[in-house]
């Protein structure tokens, strides 16, 4: 049941996680008059810009970078590659995750989409309460809500591997060093993306796939594609 020691806020529609699908709902109905809020507790824009696909892009770019200015007298010019600073790599990461952040909450004004920086729960039909960030409660309606939660990072039930603990996407955008040898386990496309990143970076990487090959849920041809040059055993 709902608490009764808060006031209940109503609203026209309330969403749950600030991911790609639930923030533009939540702009497009403020933006069309209606009472909007967003409840985020962690990730502000969601996974998207803050731990998947742009950051892990932004380092595919500087692993490219780096790919580059090593085989830089291939191409006519000058070498000084002196090393990748992992640390700067970090840095220009996280310099695009608070630029995109800001971009988001910019967004969030112009919209009058309210943002409210906590952790939700459902207490009774289409009422969410909320533990603020900053400290407190408040109690919520919506006529309409949307869930939108996303994923999180999983680690499989393999014996020890949990004990080991190992890197997910999230700690591995994190690095500040490069590790001399990185194990990947799962030949899926995130793993590549890291694999081939960590490689040109230095590293020397081995993917560990339990099936018969890579990227095993596309299709046969981009698979046998990313399959050709690769030591397999």
């Amino acid at each position: 049941m709902p608490s009764t020691t808060f006031q209940t806020e109503h609203y026209d529609l309330l969403v749950l996680g600030s991911g790609e699908a639930g923030k533009y709902i939540a702009w497009t109905m403020a933006s069309a008059g209606k009472k909007a809020a967003v409840i985020e507790r962690r990730y502000i824009g969601g996974s998207c810009p803050n731990i998947g696909c742009l950051p892990s892009k932004n380092i595919i770019h500087s692993a490219k970078v780096a790919h580059l200015a090593k085989h830089a007298a291939d191409f006519g010019l000058p070498t000084s590659h002196d090393g990748v600073n992992m640390a700067a790599v970090r840095e220009r990461v996280r310099d695009m995750v608070n630029g995109l952040i800001t971009m988001h909450e910019d967004r969030y004004d112009k919209t009058h989409t309210e943002l409210i920086l906590g952790e939700g729960r459902f207490v009774a039909p289409k009422t969410i309460e909320v533990t603020l960030m900053k400290g407190g409660t408040r109690l919520l309606t919506g006529a309409q809500v949307v869930i939108c939660t996303g994923s999180r990072a999983t680690i499989l039930p393999i014996p020890g591997l949990r004990e080991s603990k190992p890197l997910t996407h999230i700690e591995a955008l994190e690095l500040d060093h490069i590790p001399e040898h990185l194990l990947v386990l799962g030949g899926g496309y995130i793993g590549l993306e890291f694999a081939q990143a960590f490689r040109r970076f230095g590293s020397r990487v081995t993917v560990i796939e339990r099936s018969t090959r890579l990227l095993k849920g596309e299709d046969d041809d981009i698979a046998d594609a990313f399959g050709k040059g690769c030591e397999i055993t």
